[in-house]
């Protein structure tokens, strides 16, 4: 499947580090009572905390994918949109910018055919310069016992270097995964309402600025003394859903304990290609099976981000639905 899929490409404009960091800076104090942004040397990310499949993001050649999309899941799974990455990413990216390879970062929805059932992916994963998977930290967090009432009904694995496969929607940042600048984020104490999270806020603050102008950002951040409001998707509904309250009932919701780590890409607006402008999904560092799909956190008079942003040079859009939903 992957040979034909359709493959837009898109220009960002280039915007300087230094500006955004005090745009961020300033912008985020509507939504933080503490802020401080610096432009700073990627930390070795495939050591404690992070333990992520590469040493680091920020040194260029940075891309936001956006794969699939939404209406593959609802009203009714496409189970045929199953997309192996070893292979779509030298087909669909290239390596002319990439001649050392590829490293996958962001959310995902999980390879079906693994688990017989559908899943949350935190895709994390190095790709050499032949396609072949090398490193792989990819997780996949899953319902597996119960009705998925309870968080103890959510079990989480980790993937290895047979299964590079994931379905129906993808968002993630292509990089080489080497250390470069990046934007340092720290916040806490959020004053404003559920609407305006990490990366939302992150979004309206840039937007506050540069207006309709897209600037795309990958990463990752964590969050720390406050719980994360998180969903995992149980297994596909055997009846459509056509509304978003629909899917809302179909989500499993929980409240997952602090410290968690987030995979993340954000676009502040749309240039016309149908992108889910945000999408991050991360795990539990103390608690096995602790994982899934990053809204919001729960104690905001408590919370503390801290993130790490690499500027996006371009946006691939991969096999872009032909409706929208809902």
């Amino acid at each position: 499947m992957e040979s034909d899929l359709p493959v837009v490409e898109y220009n960002l404009k280039h915007f300087d580090l230094n500006k955004l960091k005090t745009v961020l800076e300033e912008n985020l104090k509507d939504y933080f009572c503490e802020v401080v942004v610096n432009v700073v040397d990627c930390p070795d990310l495939s050591v404690a905390p992070y333990n992520l499949a590469v040493s680091g993001v920020g040194g260029g050649n940075t891309g936001i994918v956006d794969l699939g999309g939404v209406p593959y899941i609802h009203p009714l799974c496409d189970r045929k949109k199953v997309y192996k990455l070893e292979d779509l990413i030298p087909k669909c990216i290239g390596s002319k910018d990439y001649p050392n390879g590829w490293y996958l970062s962001g959310a995902a929805a999980g390879p079906w055919p693994k688990f017989g059932v559908n899943s949350e992916m935190i895709l994390n994963m190095k790709l050499g310069k032949d396609g072949k998977l090398l490193n792989n930290k990819s997780k996949v967090a899953l319902i597996s016992g119960g009705n998925g009432d309870d968080k103890k009904d959510v079990h989480v694995t980790d993937l290895d270097l047979s299964e590079s496969r994931c379905a129906l929607l993808a968002n993630f940042m292509v990089s080489p995964g080497i250390k470069g600048k990046v934007l340092e984020i720290k916040c806490s104490k959020r004053t404003k309402n559920f609407d305006n999270y990490l990366t939302s806020s992150i979004r309206n603050a840039l937007i506050k600025e540069f207006n309709s102008e897209p600037i795309g950002l990958g990463g990752l951040f964590l969050v720390k003394k406050s719980p994360s409001k998180i969903h995992v998707m149980p297994d596909f509904h055997p009846e459509p859903l056509n509304t978003p309250a629909q899917v809302d009932k179909w989500l499993k919701f929980y409240d997952m304990d602090p410290p968690m780590l987030f995979q993340s890409v954000l676009v502040t607006s749309d240039p016309g290609l149908a992108l889910r402008l945000e999408h991050s999904h991360g795990w539990s560092l103390n608690i096995q099976n602790e994982a899934g799909h990053y809204h919001y956190d729960v104690e905001p008079e408590s919370v503390e981000y801290h993130g790490f942003f690499a500027l996006a040079e371009k946006i691939y859009r991969i096999d872009r639905p032909d409706r929208t939903w809902p």
